[in-house]
């Protein structure tokens, strides 16, 4: 069965949003870097590729991705830290499974979740 790979983001700074995705989704290591594209992974192998381009503006608020995490305490320990660094905070739940959801730098709304 295929399983999920990569997501591919439009964004205004590739820095900028490569320090975010780094500093809150262990996406550290640049496995890929040019002009056009820098890709983004994680220890599981998970990619998230960035280009530069005109963003996507008013996307519905279902339009976003997800990030599982083991326990909810980390979903709450992230979601202080999202708070103290001034990230704004969209959908936050702590019944059924806990999850947080933020706006990226250009406002892609990314969701944390353990169940």
């Amino acid at each position: 069965m295929p399983r999920l790979n990569h997501v591919a983001l439009t964004v205004s700074d590739r820095e900028v949003s490569a320090r975010f995705y780094g500093a809150y989704f262990g996406l550290t290591k640049r496995v890929h870097d040019d002009p056009h594209l820098l890709i983004l992974a994680d220890d599981s192998g998970a990619l998230l590729a960035l280009s530069v381009g005109e963003v996507p503006q008013d996307l519905p608020r279902t339009n976003h991705f997800g990030s599982l995490v083991d326990t909810a305490g980390e979903v709450e320990a992230l979601r202080e830290r999202f708070r103290a660094d001034g990230v704004t905070e969209t959908e936050y739940s702590a019944d059924g499974p806990a999850r947080v959801q933020v706006l990226d730098p250009d406002g892609y709304r990314v969701e944390l979740y353990a169940y």
